[in-house]
């Protein structure tokens, strides 16, 4: 399959109202095709305990993306067992996309901070693109000068608003609407997560 691809992965727990803008973003500003949004079941950086289920992520994904027909929830780390890491997330969809494809990989700044310290950053950065969005109080030259080289920075809109935010939220009792899409307020509301 050929064309240009957009990768945002994450925890997504719960996705909000800034990862799908980011997408939007990353989705015209680089000329993509679609954005495919990949939860991690068994994200590296974080205890799988102090997550939602990989299941009632995944379908906070898929509600979110409803209606939107160049957004697609991808499965890829969540069909398969251990760690998800990034480059084998990458080497997987290269194998599976075919390499006419252009991979292009969306990080928000934080991330790109800290992608020094991931698996096979190298690998990374020679799968796929990496456009990385800005977010409140980042610097570029933060970033290691090697991996800062072969990135390309991109102005967004700057939204404070947070998964850890959302969550905090739905604990003590505040409201979320505006914070997330609808259908996603009333999936957390109904399965109770976050209490």
């Amino acid at each position: 399959m050929d064309g240009r691809i957009g990768i945002l992965g994450g925890t997504f727990d719960p996705i909000h109202l800034g990862h799908l803008i980011i997408a939007q973003e990353a989705l015209a500003t680089c000329r993509l095709d679609r954005v495919l949004f990949v939860p991690s079941a068994d994200p590296p950086h974080k205890s799988v305990a102090d997550v939602a289920p990989a299941e009632a992520r995944a379908g906070m994904v898929a509600l979110a993306l409803e209606g939107q027909p160049r957004f697609e929830l991808c499965r890829i780390e969540l069909d398969r067992t251990g760690k998800s890491y990034t480059v084998e997330t990458l080497r997987q969809l290269r194998g599976e996309l075919g390499s006419g494809t252009e991979l292009h990989l969306i990080i928000g700044a934080d991330s790109a901070v800290e992608m020094s310290t991931w698996c096979d950053p190298q690998g990374v950065l020679d799968l796929a693109r990496v456009t990385v969005m800005g977010r409140p109080g980042f610097l570029p030259d933060e970033v290691d000068d090697l991996i800062a080289a072969r990135m390309s920075f991109l102005d967004s809109p700057l939204l404070e608003v947070s998964s850890t935010q959302i969550r905090f939220r739905v604990r003590t009792g505040l409201p979320i609407r505006y914070w997330v899409p609808d259908n996603v307020a009333r999936f957390i509301e109904n399965r109770g997560l976050y209490r």
